[in-house]
């Protein structure tokens, strides 16, 4: 199998949230986080990325995506920023993945081997 960084730097995400267990934590509640995150990861962009839009889109309530929001938040691998809502009138928090440096470090290199540079 060829490797494959993209799915390195998701590992990197993921990793966190599956070894940081809470209080009273299920496996069930980590996977609901798993895949919370990777819809956050992979809806990056525009429009942004709320937590009303996730819940229109997963058909879940506001508060059952908050609950699973605020666990990505305390391991912070998500941030939340004031940004403009749908409907251009008011704000809206908007969520972005939040890297650190290694996954700065990985990301530069994912785009360099794609551009082909070295």
């Amino acid at each position: 199998m060829q490797h494959d960084p993209t799915r390195e730097l998701l590992w990197m995400f993921v990793k966190r949230i599956v070894e940081e267990v809470f209080a009273d934590e299920t496996g069930a509640s980590r996977l609901q986080q798993v895949g919370l995150f990777t819809l956050i990861y992979i809806m990056q962009g525009d429009p942004p990325v709320t937590a009303a839009r996730i819940a229109e889109l997963t058909r879940q309530s506001q508060s059952q995506i908050h609950r699973q929001l605020q666990k990505l938040l305390d391991l912070n691998l998500v941030e939340r920023k004031q940004t403009v809502n749908k409907h251009g009138r008011g704000r809206a928090l908007e969520l972005t993945i939040k890297h650190t440096k290694e996954t700065e470090r990985l990301l530069k290199a994912i785009g360099e081997a794609g551009s082909g540079r070295k």
